[in-house]
């Protein structure tokens, strides 16, 4: 390099750049005084450096204006590499396993009106929040959570925050006494991650650990719910050893036909148990708003240092959310959510059961959000998954022991007009595995 020429340099730096995709179309560079004040090279070194880029098409002139990086200077590995990324996900036309929510679920109209309403409240926003959340609103999510999931709490007890992941970075200071953490669902990565970073031993043996991280309401993928006797037996197993749960209850409401299983924090009363909640599949998953119940011990903990924690959700979210939740709208898309969700389960079982007949066993499951079967074809529901991925429909393998595929699909995000097409798809699938 330093026998090279130094308009040689300037060249080979930028295009190095221009090539790794660092510096993209359209992107100006420096001007030729700037970059020779900069580099300390006279203004002709630089621009003999420019004039091999315009020759090679790494760079294009404009009349003054400058020099500005060209289609052609886009590195072809870079684009070939951009090309494939966006023909995988264009491939797939039907997405089963999203857990996102349904696009006719939501009524933005009501949610700006909300937000229109806090955005007008100009004393309240000029300072800056509570960090464990603003106290109207943990009055109200402190009702919901005793009325819906039949939590013993009060507003002292809540902190909101955004998203399960910043609660669990506010949680882990709080429980460094204890060393290891049982995750039944180890590929639950943005919990495992957290905790890895705090130092904690991760593993799936709850006797050796002193944390036990749970989601009862959400056990597998496809919505199975663990058990009353199960929530009781844990829960006495956890106090009689002196183990901290962590129960994370995402997306309860939907997690059943008939009336929900109370929750392990209301089973025990909340003595050794933290409890995570979030809006995410109520209302959208870019509300990102989540909250976190500690026990009475954990609560006095936090009070001590809550001063160094920054609250994560804007005001204007959480003043909106309070007044949606307190006028009665998320009961009310609770129902409507439910109602969808099981019109779109019936709907996608039937044409299941009209194409594949004897072919195909529907599963029980206690989600709407879900339809789960069995396909009578010798194949893995691993490979049975990846010929459907093939052919644009994303499913989820629910049993990759057994002989013949379990296969679960969620209803969420995919509209019930495309359920016909995907079947049709589905079952061709099939024929050609025979």
């Amino acid at each position: 390099m330093k026998n090279q020429k130094l308009y040689m340099q300037i060249y080979n730096y930028y295009k190095g750049l221009i090539e790794e995709g660092k510096l993209t179309e359209g992107t100006k560079l420096p001007s030729i005084r700037r970059c020779s004040v900069e580099l300390g090279v006279s203004k002709t070194t630089v621009e003999q450096g420019y004039m091999c880029l315009c020759d090679d098409g790494y760079i294009l002139p404009k009349s003054q204006s400058g020099y500005y990086v060209s289609k052609r200077g886009n590195s072809p590995k870079k684009t070939e590499k951009k090309i494939q990324n966006e023909n995988t996900k264009s491939n797939i036309v039907f997405d089963f396993s999203s857990t996102g929510v349904d696009a006719e679920s939501f009524n933005m109209d009501i949610w700006r009106r909300y937000l229109k309403s806090a955005l007008r409240q100009n004393e309240r926003l000029l300072f800056y929040g509570d960090p464990q959340g603003e106290y109207d609103l943990r009055c109200e999510i402190a009702k919901y959570a005793r009325e819906t999931r039949n939590c013993v709490c009060s507003e002292e007890n809540i902190v909101i925050g955004a998203g399960v992941q910043t609660l669990l970075n506010i949680l882990c200071p709080l429980v460094k006494n204890k060393k290891s953490v049982c995750f039944d669902d180890l590929s639950y990565r943005q919990g495992t991650a957290i905790f890895n970073d705090y130092g904690f031993k991760i593993n799936k043996d709850r006797e050796k650990s002193s944390i036990i991280y749970v989601s009862p309401s959400y056990s597998t993928r496809w919505g199975d719910v663990m058990s009353v006797k199960e929530r009781f037996d844990l829960t006495e197993f956890a106090r009689q050893n002196n183990k901290l749960i962590i129960e994370d209850d995402y997306g309860s409401e939907f997690r059943y036909f008939n009336r929900p299983t109370p929750s392990l924090q209301g089973l025990n009363g909340g003595e050794n148990i933290v409890y995570l909640g979030t809006f995410s599949k109520l209302l959208l998953p870019s509300i990102r708003i989540s909250f976190m119940i500690l026990p009475q011990g954990l609560t006095e903990k936090y009070k001590q240092k809550k001063e160094v924690y920054n609250q994560t959700v804007s005001k204007a979210d959480q003043i909106a959310l309070c007044s949606y939740i307190r006028d009665g709208h998320l009961k009310s898309q609770i129902k409507k959510s439910r109602k969808i969700y099981v019109q779109k389960s019936k709907i996608l079982t039937d044409l299941l059961v009209e194409n594949f007949g004897k072919n195909i066993k529907i599963l029980k499951t206690n989600s709407p959000l879900y339809v789960k079967c069995r396909f009578n074809i010798k194949m893995s529901a691993k490979d049975f998954c990846e010929r459907a991925e093939k052919a644009g429909i994303l499913i989820i393998p629910a049993n990759e022991e057994n002989a013949f595929p379990e296969i679960a699909f969620s209803v969420a995000t995919v509209g019930q007009e495309g359920f016909e097409q995907a079947v049709k798809i589905l079952k061709k699938v099939t024929e050609c595995c025979k």
